[in-house]
């Protein structure tokens, strides 16, 4: 007996959460966003989020006692707007297919085949672009995540309020003025993300990065308050695991319980990640001598208004002869304290 698209339907509806599960732990940024409670449900055309330049009050030294307060307000109120990006991908698994096939098993495979290995792919082409502004191209083309934030603050294509600009520029805080999340930078309100060049590794690699990553730290609030996530490219990151390694005083062997540096890396409180999609060739000037993001999570969101699902099988009427389920999902970044985040070039040589 071929499998019926009830059938399909019927070992599908256990599998769907997982694929979604899946998805969403899909990367080291969703992962700890996810962790954190940082992608909530939201409604309305933007995302939006107010900050200040400066305290919303003024104080008084009482020195006689007569003196007034000081009734300043609210001077200068400025909100980010980044507008959420909607991403639809139909899954079809031709009746053909179907009709080849019978049983359980024929049904895990065809799932395997079509749902599993589209979710994979598609959540490998948002990652990338949000790493870099370039898709991998498997499902969705470069062209079709330009309504998603990217932290690339060399993306300069974005489509739709708050994202035309990536996040993180790689130039000094006084340099940066691009409109970013459709605020234009400025230190004088205190919207830029920090930034330091590497000239070579052996010289200023691990000073730099650790200046950067206490500089976040300052403006996230202080100590104990500092980036979580430190993402790199390949070759950076095979640097900096070798500084670790030749930094260890005493290598414990054959001790299933010893925490030596070998088992993780970290930098300050954050945990170091390579990332295969963090490539150098994605990135231009400075950068492309090597990438480092420097995040702190307590300040980046990812607001659904549409949370990732999956439909189910239907059939199709008239165009393919087909059974068709659609994968969606609607949202997109936003940071709330772009000093606290930070990015760093150069490192691979």
């Amino acid at each position: 007996m071929s499998i019926s698209t009830e059938i399909l339907n019927t070992t599908f509806s256990d599998l769907r959460g997982p694929l979604v599960n899946s998805f969403v732990r899909s990367n080291e940024l969703f992962e700890t966003l996810n962790s954190k409670a940082r992608m909530p449900m939201e409604g309305g055309s933007l995302i939006e989020r107010s900050f200040a330049g400066g305290a919303p009050a003024r104080g008084v030294g009482v020195y006689v006692g007569d003196e007034l307060l000081n009734m300043t307000r609210r001077q200068q109120t400025k909100r980010f707007k980044v507008e959420p990006h909607r991403m639809v991908v139909a899954i079809n698994i031709p009746k053909k297919e179907l009709n080849y096939n019978s049983g359980k098993l024929a049904v895990i495979r065809l799932i395997e085949e079509y749902p599993q290995t589209t979710m994979e792919a598609a959540k490998a082409d948002i990652n990338k672009y949000i790493l870099t502004g370039v898709s991998r191209g498997l499902v969705f083309q470069t062209a079709e995540l330009r309504g998603l934030l990217s932290l690339n603050g060399l993306v300069t294509a974005g489509i739709g309020t708050g994202v035309t600009n990536g996040l993180l520029d790689f130039a000094a805080p006084a340099s940066q003025t691009d409109t970013v999340q459709n605020v234009a930078k400025s230190s004088s309100y205190y919207h830029f993300n920090n930034y330091l060049d590497i000239g070579t590794w052996a010289t200023d690699g691990l000073l730099d990065l650790r200046r950067v990553y206490r500089q976040c730290s300052h403006y996230a609030g202080g100590v104990g308050k500092g980036p979580d996530i430190v993402l790199m490219d390949d070759e950076v990151y095979a640097n900096f695991e070798e500084t670790r390694r030749t930094n260890i005083r005493v290598s414990v062997l054959e001790d299933k319980t010893a925490k030596t540096n070998m088992l993780g890396l970290d930098l300050g409180t954050a945990q170091v990640f390579s990332s295969l999609d963090l490539a150098r060739g994605d990135f231009a000037g400075a950068a492309a001598a090597g990438v480092t993001y420097v995040l702190n999570t307590d300040f980046i969101e990812f607001p659904m208004h549409e949370a990732p699902k999956i439909s189910e099988f239907k059939e199709r009427v008239g165009d393919q002869d087909v059974v068709t389920a659609i994968f969606s999902m609607q949202g997109n970044l936003i940071c709330t304290k772009t000093p606290a985040q930070g990015c760093v070039s150069g490192g691979a040589a």
